[in-house]
């Protein structure tokens, strides 16, 4: 059996605070709220990219 293949497929987008009020339920989130919320997500990408490449899967 092979190891599966992860194909990352990056589309050209802004992840800011305009982005994340696009979802449902951050409609109406302040523009400083939306901005903490944001950078968390890009730090938890971060984290989950580095476990990922190091393969502690």
């Amino acid at each position: 059996m092979s190891n599966p293949i992860i194909e990352l497929k990056r589309k050209n987008r802004t992840f800011n605070s305009t982005w994340l009020r696009t979802y449902k339920g951050f409609e109406d989130c302040p523009e400083k709220e939306a901005k903490k919320i944001v950078e968390q997500l890009r730090e938890l990408a971060n984290i989950v990219c580095r476990h990922v490449q190091k393969g502690n899967i």
